[in-house]
Formats: C-alpha cells, structure tokens, sequence
C-alpha cells in the first residue's frame, strides 16, 4: 500500500515523495484512531462508525479477468464510487484504461499471427516446393543441366523467401512483445498513480466523516450532560445531589474533552483534504500523463517501427532473392515418397526416370493448390491489420505515435499493387500446377507406352521361339526326307516326308514373317521412346525445360513480387 501511494506522490515540489507518502499515511491513522478511541467511549450506539482503513493495491500488473475472478477495475471503481472526485481525475484514468486496453488488443493480435502454426487451417502455408528441388538433384532426373540448374535455383529461392518470412515473423512477435510488457507496465504505472490517489482521497474523506460523527457525538454528549447535570441540581436529597452532580460533570468533561479531541481530528482531516487537493492530485495527475507520454512515445511507437522494419526488411529481401542473391546453400531437401527401383528391362532406365518425374510433379501440384486457395490472404499482413493500427493509433494522445501507427498499414495505391500481385500469383500457382498435371499425364502415357513395348517384346520373343522351334523342326523333317529319298523307301514314304517338310516350311516363314513385323514395331516403338527421352533432356517442346522449367519460373517471379510489393 505505502509503495502504490509513494509512486503518486513522487513528484510533489520540494518535499521526497516518500516523506509525503509517510506523513499522510500517519495522518489518516492518527485520525483513524482518534475516532476509535470516541467511538469507544460510546461502544453502545448503533450509528457509531467503522474503523477507517488504509488504501489497499490494485492487485498485480497484469490484468487477467476471467469468468471465475472480478474485474480489478471494476473492483476498485466500486471502493470509490460517490466519492466528491474530480473529473479531470476519472478522465485520466478512464483515458489510460483505454490505451491499456488497445495495447493488450494489438499486442495479442500480432502475438496470433506471428505464432501461428504451419497449415493450410491457420492459413500460415508457405509456398515451397522440395519435391522439385530433390527431384533435380536425383541421379534420375530427366532433364538436362540447365534445367535441373534451373529447377533447383527456383526451389531454393522459394526456400530463401521462406526463411525471410519466419524472421518477419519473429519480428513481428517481438514488437507484440513490447506491446504487452513496456507499454502495458507504463499503462499501469500511470493508473496506480491514479487509482492510489483515489484510494487516499477515500480514506481521507472516511476520516473526515468519522470525525465529524464524533464532533456530534461528542456535542450531544455534551448536552446530554447538562440536562443530567440540571436534573441533578433540582434533587431535594442532598447526597443523592451531591452525587448526581458530580457525574453529571465527569460526563460534562469526559464530552468536552471529545469535542476538544473531534474539533482537531476534523480540522486535521480537512487540512489533509486540502493537501491532497492542492499537492497531490496534481501530482497524480502528472504522473499519469508522464507515463502515458512515455507508453506512447517510447515502446508504442518502437512497435510500430519495428512492425515496419520488419515488413520493409521481408520485402527487399524478397527483391535480392528475386535477383538471384540471398540463396541458401547446399539446399537439398528430401521427398517423402522414394524412387522407383530399376528393373532389366530395355527401357527399365526411362520407366524410373519418368516415374520419379511423376511423383515429383504430384507433390508439387499437390502442394501449389493447397497453397492457392490458403496461403496469399495472410502472406504481407494479417487480415484487420489498419483497424487493429486505427484502433490503439485513436487512442493515443501523441500525434507523433498516432502518424507511426497508421504508417504500418499498407497505403491504397500498395493495396492495389498487392491485390494484382496476388491475383498474378494465384494465376501463376494454378498454372504451374496445371503444366505439373500435364507433365504427369505425358509421362503416365509413356510409361504405358514404355510397358506396352516390353509387352510386344514379350510377344516377339515368344514368337521367334516358336520360330526357332519350327526351324529345328525343319531342318529335322528335310533330314528325314533326304533320308527316305536316298534308302529309296516307297513312293508313299517319300511324299508323307516331303509333303511335312512343305508344311512346317510355311508355318517357319509365317513365323519369321511375324516375328520381323512384331520386331519392326517394336523398333518403331523404341525409337519414339528414345526420341522422347532425348526431347525430354533437351530444349524443345517436350522437354523438362519447356514444361516444368518455364511455369516454374514464372509462378516464382510472381510469388516473388508479391513479396517485394513494400520494397518500393
């Protein structure tokens, strides 16, 4: 108690504060025990007054209210309510309790987005791609060397925007933290000032009343006496007289002393009255406006620019990645889904590759839609950021924090720029993800395509053995045949022999007849295969730089300005 008091005088001229704090606090309690010791003497009377208490503290710094515990301000409103307390009083701490209450507004606002968990739910998703990066730096890629470069120097730049975004973040959480601590501590220190002149003011004014309770009882006492003392003086038994009178005048007295004693508690009361009037109300009230000038000028506006350093440092860093700078090094993330495993077929080599493509592709279109319809609203600011700023900025007196604070939003012609940039970039996300969707079809159709050979081969190989068959079994029955001609068998024998040769002949030229088309197609078929690969590498329509690369690029360069729209 004497601590929250001592902080509302400080300031009074030429007196320590703490000396001001002792002398009032012993002035309450020596009229606190001046009106017990009256009421004392009159313990009987119903009307007789409470003992006076000290001020008590308005709890701690921190203002929690929740549904199981009273609001501190609601609390201390009702120890003073009726109290004769001047306007200029209430209007400051009302004022300050309004800035308070702002600050702990925007700090929690800041706090919720900056500490926001990674997720397509918080909205908090960024935009990377590792399956691309992995993919480029997998032994089966593909592609050729400008595209893998490619493709990894865009994954990386992602990668680097992303490390920009958690470090504003962390900015961003350490402006809400001063928020919530210096401003919020300056807020209270003011308003204990306050609140413990009030307190004061209270106890002065019960001692005050309590006083002059007793100055009445002490007349009416006084009164009473001398009617007693009357009524005593018309007794006719002159011992009973006796007697009487002299109580009555022990009464007279003992009342007399009260009101010598309830007279100086009462002036000493009002001359307290006066001095917190005149010393230390103004004193208060300075202290109040000094720690408010203080909150505002000192880690208000501190937040707001640390809240536009920040932004300001996430945008041009996000320019110095666009060019090429700020790249982390030795990026090489992992994907979650393994290669596949090569087999012994022909094109075992390409199904492996084309496979791995596929899976890359997946992922990223999986992650580049998830990130369109969740990660752009909340990407350069929270959503209500202005009202949160205009909120606590029309709370403060300083003109100077107020023009810091509504500095931190973005100005109309920056919201405009970001309202394209993010349409650009949503249109560059969902056409990125379509050209990965289509990369994946192509491939699915020439791993098919792929299969589909080993399966003609199948075929082929099956038939040149049958094939080889035929032409053992040839050679066996032409044998036969010049071995019958030359025992010269009969003339049935000879025929039988010749006319199986004859036949198994045919069926062998059907065969190699078949064989050689199965092997012509077949042959057709690799070399589309190898003549798709070979485009793949390469730069032409179908090759990993024109389908992936190029989308990619762009969808970057979008993202990418979107993130440098405060840069300028």
């Amino acid at each position: 108690k004497r601590a929250a008091l001592a902080h509302s005088w400080a300031a009074l001229p030429g007196t320590p504060s703490v000396c001001v704090f002792v002398c009032m606090r012993r002035s309450i309690s020596r009229l606190s025990r001046s009106s017990k010791s009256e009421r004392s003497s009159t313990s009987g009377d119903p009307f007789a007054a409470a003992p006076v208490r000290g001020p008590s503290p308005r709890g701690p710094l921190t203002r929690t209210v929740s549904r199981f515990s009273a609001d501190p301000d609601r609390a201390h409103d009702k120890k003073v309510a009726g109290l004769p307390i001047d306007p200029a009083v209430t209007a400051a701490k009302l004022s300050l309790r309004r800035l308070r209450d702002a600050v702990d507004t925007t700090a929690s606002f800041y706090s919720k987005y900056a500490e926001r968990k990674r997720g397509a739910a918080s909205g908090n998703l960024p935009l990377l791609l590792p399956d691309l990066a992995e993919w480029s730096r997998h032994e089966a890629f593909c592609g050729d060397e400008e595209s893998r470069r490619a493709l990894h120097t865009c994954a990386a730049q992602l990668a680097a925007i992303d490390d920009l975004l958690a470090a504003e973040h962390e900015a961003i959480g350490r402006a809400a933290a001063g928020l919530r601590g210096e401003a919020r501590r300056l807020c209270e220190e003011g308003l204990d000032a306050v609140c413990a002149f009030e307190l004061a003011l209270r106890d002065a004014s019960a001692a005050s009343e309590a006083a002059t309770k007793a100055l009445r009882r002490g007349a009416a006492a006084g009164e009473a006496a001398k009617a007693d003392g009357r009524k005593a003086a018309a007794l006719k038994d002159e011992k009973r007289r006796q007697a009487a009178q002299a109580a009555a005048q022990r009464a007279q007295e003992r009342s007399d002393a009260d009101v010598v004693q309830a007279e100086g508690a009462v002036r000493r009361a009002e001359e307290l009255l006066a001095r917190l009037a005149s010393d230390a109300q103004p004193a208060a009230l300075r202290a109040a406006a000094e720690a408010r000038q203080r909150a505002e000028d000192g880690p208000v506006a501190s937040a707001a620019e640390g809240l536009r350093d920040a932004y300001g440092c996430f945008a041009l860093g996000a320019a110095r990645v666009l060019r090429g700078c700020q790249l982390p090094s030795g990026y090489c993330p992992t994907a979650k889904r393994k290669a596949p495993k090569e087999t012994g077929a022909r094109f075992a080599s390409y199904v492996v590759q084309w496979t791995l493509a596929k899976r890359r592709g997946k992922a990223a279109a999986a992650l580049l839609d998830e990130f369109a319809k969740s990660g752009l609203e909340a990407l350069l600011s929270p959503p209500g950021e202005e009202a949160a700023l205009e909120l606590l900025a029309a709370r403060c007196e300083s003109e100077e924090a107020a023009r810091r604070l509504r500095a931190v939003p973005l100005a109309e012609e920056a919201q405009a720029e970001a309202a394209r940039g993010c349409g650009q970039c949503h249109s560059a996300c969902v056409a990125l993800s379509a050209a990965c969707g289509e990369f994946r079809l192509l491939l699915k159709e020439w791993v098919a395509s792929a299969d589909e050979y080993e399966k003609r081969e199948k075929a082929r190989r099956g038939l040149a053995a049958k094939r080889d068959a035929a032409q053992a079994e040839v050679g066996k029955l032409s044998a036969a045949a010049e071995g019958a001609g030359a025992a010269g068998k009969s003339g049935g024998a000879a025929e039988k022999a010749r006319a199986a040769l004859e036949k198994k002949r045919g069926e062998l030229a059907r065969l190699s007849g078949e064989v050689a088309d199965k092997a012509a197609a077949n042959e057709a078929i690799a070399a589309d295969l190898e003549a798709f690969a070979a485009g793949m590498a390469g730069g032409g329509g179908r090759s990993v730089r024109r389908l992936v690369c190029a989308p990619l690029r762009e969808c970057v360069v979008a993202y990418a300005a979107l993130c440098a729209t405060r840069a300028g």
